[in-house]
């Protein structure tokens, strides 16, 4: 266990257990960028963390031996920042020949939280603090010990199982407080685990699902039994696990077996949740290998969720070539007499989650609302939910592993009204559930708009992304037979002015009309482009490239229509009056004209129209 990333891994992995905490501290911060944080690092991720953030502090201290008072030197050494905002940070260094080491410019801001751990004997040994207001210097000496293999000396004291409704199954929680009253550290390498027996041993019912645990690899799962091999330090440390088993509508028996024993064994329930009974007394003591039937007495259903409703939901999704970006908002509506909390330990409502979603992120909001993880791998929401109008929200990553890949979430309550934006960066969306909208648009981003109605608890909204597929060049025949069409195109709209103009008094009534005709049918073709591109059929650069030749052909046939329009009121106009000409000498002179331009004879008035004289 050389490697930093696993022993870091592990050592906030511990921090995190000894601290109680339901979910990560780094989701304590309304939605922050993804970054690596607790429980575990992952061994990727920490090439790529910076260094924790500089201040006026200094971290000091030695690492020595339990119960020796001389430090250890060569030890590797780090420390983890994990700050509000969810922002990790990572210095390491290793300790000098008296085991002393000095982590200084850190700093001291009393929301980063810090864990400080270090490597011996290939196991991990950290503690977690936190700055004090004010404070600039922290002396932690950091006891380390040796490990060995025999772990005879261990003993398994209370175990305790707990019961509740899960999201998907009956939840069980199980804690085993494992004593080691020697000085030092039982571990058992992988390679010296064949035929020997673990620290501790767990046999799980055999329809047990979805379990779960902090420690990782540390707890090996084969079918339905546990092992752990260590490390377990020396004191008091609880092994602690929760899984799944399916509910039943009547009262049923788990035949459980403790191939370690245990000291005494108490099960716990919840008012109003599923109940135990056992057969013969519960505070006895488990020798190696007994066995006892444990009986499940089911509840009624919990009418609180009934109570709560979803006006409004709303998500974005980013596609890039790695990962899809999920953001989930959703606003939770309580029509009760005060705030909703879950009876007998059961979920209020529960936030589906996929199997490898990645950089999992909370508001301040849903955090307050007793989320944690179910065995299924859910989000639990226990309560309390405030009266009125509550906005949550979440967001991860999910890796991408193939072209076209394919988003579905399922409703956690009824919703009134779902939207969905796609970030458009070249997709076509494919769904059967969702109807698409006008596209939305920001200052620097486009999205596809798509939207439901009326979608019950439990239904599965399921969306595809697919690229779109790139442009392929014509062949050349056509790509010749293109290019003359365009420049024909070209030359006529360069010489119809010119033909016009030549032909203003002798256009046609019937050319306006035609004019007409056809603008109208531009027109509708560009409507049938802008709908193509709303639903993702055309690209933006292909969008507007065609739009605008259609547009340039629509402003030319509304031209040509007003001049045919021009040309024939004229034509009307010059019927209706007869010629006038100079009477000496027959010039045809302007209607307005008082003498002739040829001769300069004056010339009288311009007959009415009804030919009486004018004076």
């Amino acid at each position: 266990m050389t490697h930093p990333a696993r022993w870091v891994a592990t050592l906030a992995m511990l921090a995190l257990v000894t601290s109680a905490l339901p979910i990560s501290a780094a989701a304590e911060a309304p939605l922050p960028a993804p970054a690596a944080g607790f429980p575990g690092v992952p061994g990727g991720a920490l090439d790529s963390v910076p260094d924790i953030p500089a201040g006026p502090a200094v971290v000091h201290g030695r690492v020595l031996r339990e119960g020796a008072s001389t430090g250890i030197g060569g030890i590797p050494v780090v420390l983890y920042a994990l700050r509000a905002d969810g922002s990790p940070g990572l210095r390491t260094l290793v300790t000098d020949e008296a085991g002393s080491f000095a982590f200084e410019s850190v700093a001291n801001d009393p929301a980063t939280v810090y864990l400080l751990g270090a490597s011996f004997a290939e196991i991990p040994f950290g503690t977690r603090f936190s700055f004090e207001p004010g404070e600039l210097e922290r002396q932690i000496d950091l006891p380390v010990s040796d490990a060995t293999s025999d772990t005879r000396g261990a003993e398994v004291g209370e175990v305790q199982i707990e019961i509740e409704r899960g999201c998907a199954n009956l939840s069980l929680r199980e804690s085993h407080r494992l004593d080691n009253p020697g000085r030092q550290t039982l571990y058992v390498p992988e390679a010296e685990r064949e035929g020997r027996e673990p620290i501790l041993r767990v046999t799980l019912p055999a329809d047990a699902v979805d379990l779960q645990s902090e420690l990782g690899d540390d707890l090996e799962r084969d079918g339905d039994r546990l092992a752990f091999w260590g490390p377990l330090r020396p004191g008091h440390q609880k092994i602690e696990f929760s899984y799944g088993i399916p509910a039943r509508g009547e009262a049923f028996e788990i035949p459980r077996s403790f191939p370690s024993g245990a000291g005494r064994l108490v099960l716990l329930d919840h008012p109003g949740g599923p109940s135990w009974t056992r057969s013969g007394p519960e505070d006895s003591t488990i020798a190696r290998g007994d066995s006892t039937l444990l009986g499940v007495e089911p509840a009624a259903a919990d009418g609180a969720s009934a109570l709560i409703s979803v006006p409004d939901a709303r998500f974005w999704l980013e596609l890039d070539g790695a990962a899809l970006t999920v953001e989930q908002q959703y606003t939770l509506a309580v029509e009760a007499d005060g705030p909703l909390l879950s009876e007998g330990g059961a979920p209020l409502f529960c936030l589906a989650m996929p199997e490898r979603a990645d950089g999992l992120r909370f508001s301040s909001e849903i955090l307050a609302m007793g989320l944690s993880r179910d065995p299924s791998g859910a989000l639990a929401v226990r309560g309390p939910v405030p009266v009125g109008e509550t906005a949550i929200a979440l967001r991860y990553l999910l890796p991408i592993e193939q072209s076209d890949p394919l988003f579905s979430q399922v409703m956690p309550l009824d919703v009134s009204l779902l939207s969905v934006l796609v970030a458009d960066t070249g997709l076509v969306v494919e769904t059967s559930r969702l109807h698409r909208k006008r596209p939305a648009r920001t200052a620097d981003r486009s999205y596809l708009h798509l939207e439901a109605f009326e979608l019950p608890a439990g239904e599965s909204v399921e969306l595809r992304l697919r690229p779109l597929a790139a442009r392929k060049s014509l062949p050349m025949p056509a790509a010749t037979g293109a290019a003359f069409a365009v420049a024909a195109l070209a030359i006529g709209f360069l010489i119809a002015p010119l033909r016009r103009s030549g032909s203003e008094t002798s256009v046609p009534p019937s050319a306006a009309s035609r004019a007409a005709d056809q603008r109208a049918s531009v027109l509708t073709a560009i409507h049938g482009l802008d709908e193509d591109f709303e639903i993702g059929k055309l690209s933006e650069a292909d969008h507007r490239e065609m739009r605008q030749t259609l547009r340039a052909e629509a402003v030319a046939l509304l031209r040509a229509e007003r001049a045919a329009l021009a040309a024939s009121s004229g034509a009307d106009r010059a019927e209706d009056l007869p010629a006038r000409s100079c009477p000496r000498c027959g010039v045809a002179v302007g209607e307005a004209a008082r003498f002739c331009s040829q001769c300069g004879a004056p010339l009288g008035e311009r007959p009415a129209a009804d030919g009486a004289e004018r004076v």
